[in-house]
């Protein structure tokens, strides 16, 4: 773990540059389809979602490493080293838990600002469920890198992951919205996005909104699934 967060804050400035691409991408968008939707502050609407995107989007900065590890067989060489297998792959998962939290705390902060200071308890709360929330970005990130060969099949399987997490979920509209536009399919695909049942989760205790059932089971079943085959993939990866 020790060492992924090492290299993680080795590129700070790189880092900086990407929290800081995320708040004016916040901006714009905000300004943008802040004057399309009628009725909704998008602002405020949007900081929930884009703090959880980039929680997720730094799950594959660890992912991206493991698997060029795995092109240059290294992963053998790390896991000679005198540690427990599982306490090799629990390290690497909580390292980019802590990276995911690490990355998003500006944007969070941001939409503390902009929504409302939460108490100390729902402060806490909002910090764990970021943690374990990218504790499971970071396995799915892990079963992605241990099971595919080349960084184009890498890059190719992350942009489709991107693609139905971010955009097929209600991080940019609300779902109200939504279904004026498109067939109730499509609406219930979108409503067990686990994105979906994250920023729903995340919204209603900012908002102080009701916290559905659905998104609670949807999030624990998405995390424990996550970490479970993360670690049974990068696990049965480095066995071969």
């Amino acid at each position: 773990m020790k060492m992924d967060l090492r290299n993680f804050f080795r590129f700070s400035y790189w880092i900086a540059v990407l929290m800081v691409s995320y708040i004016v991408d916040l901006l714009i968008m905000a300004s943008t389809l802040g004057n399309i939707i009628v009725g909704l502050d998008y602002l405020s609407f949007f900081g929930p979602g884009i703090t959880l995107v980039s929680a997720f989007s730094s799950s594959f900065i660890l992912a991206r490493k493991i698997n060029i590890e795995k092109q240059e067989r290294f992963d053998f060489y790390l896991l000679s080293l005198p540690i427990k297998r599982l306490d090799f792959i629990l390290g690497r998962a909580l390292a980019g838990a802590f990276q995911g939290l690490i990355y998003s705390l500006p944007l969070l902060i941001t939409t503390f600002l902009l929504i409302r200071i939460p108490n100390a308890f729902e402060i806490f709360l909002i910090f764990l469920f970021i943690f374990v929330f990218s504790l499971s970005t970071t396995c799915l990130a892990m079963i992605i890198a241990s099971t595919l060969r080349g960084s184009r099949n890498f890059t190719l399987a992350r942009s489709i992951v991107y693609l139905w997490l971010m955009f097929g979920s209600t991080i940019f509209y609300p779902v109200d919205l939504i279904s004026i536009y498109f067939p109730s399919v499509i609406i219930f695909i979108l409503q067990i996005n686990p994105m979906s049942f994250a920023v729903n989760f995340l919204r209603a205790i900012l908002f102080q909104t009701t916290i559905y059932i659905r998104d609670i089971i949807g999030l624990i079943v998405f995390m424990i699934l996550m970490i479970f085959l993360g670690i049974y993939a990068y696990d049965r990866s480095t066995n071969k």
